[in-house]
């Protein structure tokens, strides 16, 4: 099983919104190709300032972190980063509601990248 590490540098974080994102009603999700060749997961969390103060910033950072505790091990993809951005609603949502969120998000993100992988190797055919 895969172990879940956090991202902390900016870096990182730059990286990972270069690469797909996809918005639902309570949350937001990058993702992109991980530089690690491990098959750790590395999952970075933002609440910005205009979500409300401190406390509702932490509380809906620690509600998406429940959530990829729960979700992320079933559902992500190897060698790739991920980023969860908290909306208004994350705090005050019901958690069900966040953990289908998730799932959804997570399951068009992994799309995204199946069609990018068919694409590039289409592009080094040798036909």
């Amino acid at each position: 099983m895969a172990k879940i590490f956090t991202l902390k540098k900016r870096k990182d974080f730059l990286r990972v919104a270069s690469g797909y994102h996809v918005v639902t009603h309570n949350m937001v999700l990058q993702a992109t190709r991980s530089l690690s060749e491990t098959d750790d997961i590395w999952v970075g969390y933002t609440a910005t300032k205009k979500i409300g103060n401190a406390v509702c910033r932490n509380r809906s950072k620690r509600r998406l972190r429940a959530v990829v505790r729960e979700i992320l091990p079933l559902h992500a993809l190897m060698h790739t980063d991920y980023v969860f951005i908290a909306r208004n609603s994350t705090a005050d949502c019901a958690f069900d509601e966040l953990k289908k969120d998730t799932v959804y998000a997570l399951k068009k993100i992994h799309k995204n990248f199946v069609e990018d992988s068919d694409s590039s190797a289409d592009l080094n055919c040798d036909c």
